[in-house]
């Protein structure tokens, strides 16, 4: 569909606004007025194509600019399995709609010699983030960091398992986590709703059982 019509139609309006005080639509070159008519025409045709212009741009949305980027974590989900001192876990069997968007593996780094940590981002069906989080690192620094420090609220069961959960209201922010004896924390976080946040905590499963 073409929006180019309403350029053309208030260039012209434009030059017709103005009209020989007599009411005639038209003054020659020798008549009182037709210069300062003529200059002040042009400035006005030259608003309306502007204005028509700012319009056209308004009604024609960049495509596509909102959309998600998908990844893939395949690499970093294989090199999670080599590496990973614990039984480490990954989504299996999200719908289409949940997009990743993002995947880092990191070694060592910040969270101490010997650890293993990934982050694993999607973009859920509501057009929010929910991430997943694991490390073998200590459990109360690594939960305090993903969290931002959230408040603490009444823990929950997904399929059997006791998640505690946390809110961060100044970023709008909900948590779920837990850890094992193995050594090892999950937590799952995001601005996502705790209905999307519960799914994709339902969703994990050990690594060996794929994504």
């Amino acid at each position: 569909m073409s929006f180019r019509w309403p350029v053309l139609i208030l260039c012209s309006y434009a030059g017709a606004l103005l009209v020989h005080p007599g009411g005639r639509a038209n003054l020659s070159c020798a008549e009182p007025g037709a210069v300062v008519n003529r200059v002040v025409g042009a400035g006005l045709s030259a608003l309306g194509c502007l204005l028509a212009a700012a319009v056209v741009v308004v009604a024609i949305p960049a495509p596509h600019a909102a959309e998600p980027v998908t990844v893939s974590y395949r690499a970093d989900l294989a090199k999670l399995t080599r590496l990973a001192p614990y039984p480490a876990v990954a989504p299996h069997g999200l719908p289409a709609s949940w997009q990743p968007v993002g995947s880092g593996l990191t070694v060592g780094g910040a969270t101490g010699a010997g650890t293993v940590t990934w982050r694993l981002d999607y973009a859920t069906p509501g057009g929010l983030l929910a991430s997943l989080e694991e490390t073998n690192a200590a459990a109360a620094a690594f939960v305090r960091r993903m969290t931002n420090n959230g408040t603490a609220l009444a823990p929950s069961s997904v399929d059997g398992q006791t998640w505690n959960l946390a809110v961060t209201p100044a970023r709008g922010q909900r948590s779920m986590y837990l850890t094992s004896p193995a050594g090892f924390t999950v937590v799952v976080t995001g601005n996502a709703g705790w209905a999307e946040l519960r799914q994709l905590a339902a969703s994990l499963r050990p690594v060996a059982a794929g994504p």
